[in-house]
């Protein structure tokens, strides 16, 4: 998928489906993602981005650009769900670089997950947010997530 918005008052921004040949510069972005909170990005953690991109049974990335420079992504993972009758995506990361913040970026990156996720037949989405982040909160929130009431807990096996 390929979608193209500009305004007069913004540059022409691209949005791209990650594919094998894109991994590297998600990396990138996941790098300064979690870099922005402290935490670095592991072999491993590098190894299941270049799985996903390169097998699209286990998810989906998109990254947004404006004049060939990669300004945020949003990566989902996929699993199976009873409760809403088949697969369903799990927003993982959405994330803009600090300086396209608060230009309606992540809103248009968010509303082309959603509509490419439609069209490949996802039920629904699903996603944390950190309960601090005001901001992501909100934007959610506009496009129709609501608290579901139940929490997620962690823990890992290796």
């Amino acid at each position: 998928m390929v979608v193209s918005s500009s305004s007069p008052n913004h540059a022409e921004a691209k949005i791209t489906s990650v594919g094998s040949h894109e991994t590297n510069r998600l990396i990138g972005l996941v790098r300064a993602f979690h870099g922005e909170s402290g935490r670095t990005i592991d072999p491993e953690q590098a190894e299941a981005i270049r799985q996903l991109s390169a097998n699209s049974t286990l998810g989906q990335a998109w990254m947004l650009t404006i004049d060939d420079r990669d300004i945020g992504y949003g990566l989902v993972y996929f699993r199976h769900s009873i409760d809403h009758g088949g697969r369903i995506a799990v927003l993982d990361d959405l994330w803009i670089t600090a300086d396209h913040r608060g230009q309606g970026r992540g809103a248009l990156l968010l509303r082309a997950i959603c509509e490419d996720l439609k069209a490949m037949g996802v039920r629904a989405v699903q996603l944390e947010v950190d309960p601090e982040n005001e901001v992501a909160l909100a934007l959610y929130s506009r496009f129709g997530f609501s608290e579901t009431g139940t929490a997620l807990r962690d823990m890992g096996l290796m």
